[in-house]
C-alpha cells in the first residue's frame, strides 16, 4: 500500500492553510470568504482540530514546533474561568459562559499531543484541567454519561462520551493512570450500553433525559469508540472497524464518504486496521478532489463544488489526515 500523498505535500498544505487563515492576534479565522479570512476567530471545535493538525505536522517537521507553541498558547484565551468548573469556551473570553463537553475533550487530546511534541509541561497541565471540566459533565441521570452542552443538559451524546473516554486514556499515559483508565472503561461501557445499535454494532447520536434515542449515525462517533476499544485492548475493536468500514468507506475509491470534520477521525482510526480491511489510506487521500482554488470541500466524496465559504475545519481535517498517514509511513 503506497502513499500517494507525500510528507512534503502535507506540510506544504498545512503551511498554506496557516498563512491563509491566521489572524493578526495569533488565532485562526473560522472561514475564508472570497479568499480573505473573516474576522471571527474559529469556534473551539475548529481550534481542537487545528491544534491536532499542528501537532502532527510539527512532529514530522521540527521547524513548525515554535509555531505550535505560539498557537497553543494563543488559544488559551478560550479558557473561561467561570464556575462550577473552568473549561474552554466556544469563543474567546471574556464572554458569558457557553461551554461544550465535547469541545473540551477534543482539546484534551490535542493538548496531550502538543505536550508529546514540545515536552512543555504546561500543555499537559492544561489537558488535565480541561479533562476535569469534561468529567464534570457526568451525573446519575440515565445511570451516568456526560452531557453535550453545559447550558442545555438535554441529551447525553456519543460525541461527548466517546471522546471523553479517549481523552482519559490520553492523559492516563502520563498522569493518574489507574483512575483514568477505569473512568475510560466506564464511559465506554455506558456508551456501548445506551447508544450502540445492536443490528450493526455502530453508534447512534444521543439519548435524551427521558431515554429517547436519536438514531442518526455520525462516522466520528464510531471512530472514537473504535479508538477507545483498541487502546483498552478490547477484541471487539476489529468488528467495529469492519462495521464502520462497511458503512462509510467506498470500496473502489477507498474514500471515506462523510463530511471532513467527521471523516478525518474515522480515517485515522481505521489506519491500524487497514491490512485486515484491505484498505489503502493513501489511495483514499489521493481521491479527495480539491476545489479549483486548491481548498478542500465539505465532503471527502464530493465531485462538484460550489462557491461556499471555505470553512477552516474542512481544511485542517484534511491536513490532520495527511500528516497522520505520513507519520504512519515514516514510522513503519
Amino acid at each position: 500500500m503506497a502513499s500517494l500523498v507525500s510528507e512534503a505535500d502535507a506540510t506544504a498544505f498545512f503551511r498554506r492553510t496557516e498563512a491563509a487563515y491566521r489572524l493578526p492576534n495569533g488565532l485562526w479565522s473560522e472561514a475564508l470568504d472570497h479568499g480573505k479570512p473573516v474576522s471571527q476567530p474559529a469556534f473551539n471545535w475548529s481550534v481542537g482540530v487545528v491544534l491536532s493538525a499542528y501537532a502532527s505536522a510539527a512532529e514530522l517537521d521540527p521547524t513548525l514546533r515554535p509555531g505550535l507553541v505560539q498557537f497553543a498558547d494563543a488559544v488559551h484565551v478560550y479558557w473561561n474561568d467561570a464556575g462550577p468548573v473552568a473549561g474552554y469556551d466556544v469563543l474567546p473570553a471574556p464572554k458569558p459562559v457557553d461551554r461544550y463537553y465535547d469541545d473540551n475533550a477534543w482539546m484534551v487530546m490535542a493538548l496531550v499531543e502538543t505536550y508529546e511534541v514540545t515536552r512543555e509541561t504546561r500543555f499537559l497541565d492544561r489537558a488535565e484541567a480541561s479533562l476535569r471540566y469534561v468529567l464534570s459533565g457526568e451525573d446519575d441521570v440515565l445511570d451516568g454519561g456526560i452531557y453535550w452542552r453545559e447550558s442545555d443538559k438535554a441529551s447525553k451524546n456519543t460525541c461527548s462520551n466517546a471522546p471523553a473516554a479517549a481523552a482519559c486514556l490520553a492523559v492516563a499515559k502520563y498522569r493518574n493512570a489507574a483512575a483514568l483508565r477505569a473512568k475510560a472503561t466506564a464511559l465506554y461501557a455506558w456508551c456501548r450500553t445506551k447508544l450502540r445499535d445492536p443490528s450493526d454494532g455502530l453508534y447512534w447520536d444521543s439519548i435524551d433525559r427521558a431515554g429517547r434515542v436519536e438514531t442518526t449515525k455520525w462516522s466520528y462517533n464510531s471512530a472514537l469508540m473504535l479508538r477507545t476499544a483498541r487502546e483498552l485492548g478490547l477484541a471487539e475493536a476489529d468488528e467495529l472497524a469492519k462495521a464502520a468500514y462497511r458503512k462509510w468507506v467506498e470500496p473502489e475509491t477507498h474514500l471515506v464518504r462523510d463530511e471532513a470534520q467527521f471523516a478525518h477521525l474515522l480515517y485515522e482510526n481505521l489506519i491500524p486496521h487497514r491490512r485486515a480491511l484491505g484498505w489503502d489510506p493513501g489511495k483514499a487521500l489521493a481521491g479527495i478532489r480539491a476545489n479549483p482554488d486548491g481548498w478542500y470541500p465539505k465532503r471527502w466524496d464530493a465531485t462538484t463544488f460550489g462557491n461556499e465559504r471555505r470553512e477552516l475545519i474542512h481544511q485542517v481535517s484534511y491536513a490532520r489526515a495527511t500528516h497522520v498517514w505520513a507519520r504512519t509511513q515514516t514510522s513503519r
